[in-house]
Formats: C-alpha cells, structure tokens, sequence
C-alpha cells in the first residue's frame, strides 16, 4: 500500500539520504542546499510503501521575488519561458521500490494539487546527458512533452561536479 504525507522536518534525513542515492539521474544535494528546496518549495511529500519510507517529490512554484534565490540553471531557464506553473525539482524512488508505482501515485497526486491550485503547467527536466531513458518513458505516460533543451556545464553548482544535458517536459493542466 502506498501512503503519501506532506512533509515534516523528521524526514529531513530521508530526503537527503534518498535523493543522493539517485546520483546521477537526480542531482546531488547538500544539506543547506535541501534546507533551501524545502523552504521554497509548494508542494513536497514523501511516499510510504507498506510503512517504509520509499520516496518523495519536491516541486517549486514560480519564482515569487522572495529574498530565498534558486540558483538553479535548468530553474531559470523554465522561469524566462512559463509563468503559472509547477516545477518538479527532484522525485526519488529507493531502488528496493522502483516499479511499485510509487512515482505514478505522486505524479497523480501532483496532477491533482496543480489543477486545484490553478497553476497551467508543470514543468520539469530529465537527463538526456547522462542518460535517463526510463524517466522520459515514464513523463511520456503522463502526457509531458518536451519543450526544449540545455546543457549544464560542469562546476556551475555545487551540487553537480559533471556536464548534464537536459530535455525540459511540460505537462499542461490547463
């Protein structure tokens, strides 16, 4: 059974520990660099499978002119494009519970808040560099198509010590 909790700072640890598990195919995080995520982010919640901690999906809203900056490069290149929308920053999966559709109930979920909170899109990048094929299988099957490309060199972040190519997606809500 999977359970999804919005989220609390007792599964701080998790996410790190989550997210840097998927090194590469989601990008690598240091603590204040999550602190940062999770202050801005809208939408952030963590799965439960069979009462295990399995995953979680953290999304950002527009940029809203806070005093809190993302740095992140793929982020800007959504903002100058799209207003209204939902960015999926980072979902992970343990391995020990990939293909239990835990991605596709927090997707679903996430479909769900954006139409009820009015947003027009949601937006997101997969790794086309290193390669990522089965993410994109996965956005296909929630309707995402692509909307551009970027490549990221390497050092810009601190999160990321190699060059990323990324393809952007855009599902539509409205």
């Amino acid at each position: 059974m999977i359970e999804l909790i919005d989220y609390e700072d007792e599964y701080f640890d998790f996410l790190i520990e989550s997210n840097n598990i998927n090194k590469p195919q989601v990008g690598f995080l240091q603590k204040e660099r999550l602190q940062l995520l999770i202050k801005l982010s809208n939408y952030c919640k963590v799965a439960k499978f069979n009462g295990k901690l399995a995953g979680f999906l953290l999304c950002l809203p527009e940029n809203d002119n806070s005093d809190l900056i993302y740095d992140s490069l793929n982020y800007q290149w959504v903002s100058k494009r799209f207003s209204n929308f939902v960015y999926i920053d980072r979902i992970t999966v343990l391995p020990k519970f990939q293909n239990e559709k835990i991605g596709s109930a927090l997707y679903t979920d996430l479909i769900i808040f954006s139409a009820l909170e009015g947003y027009d899109d949601i937006l997101c990048e997969v790794n086309i560099q290193p390669a990522n094929p089965g993410s994109i299988r996965f956005h296909k099957r929630f309707d995402f198509e692509e909307c551009g490309s970027q490549l990221t060199e390497a050092g810009k972040l601190k999160s990321y010590d190699y060059t990323v190519e990324v393809q952007f997606l855009r599902k539509k809500i409205k």
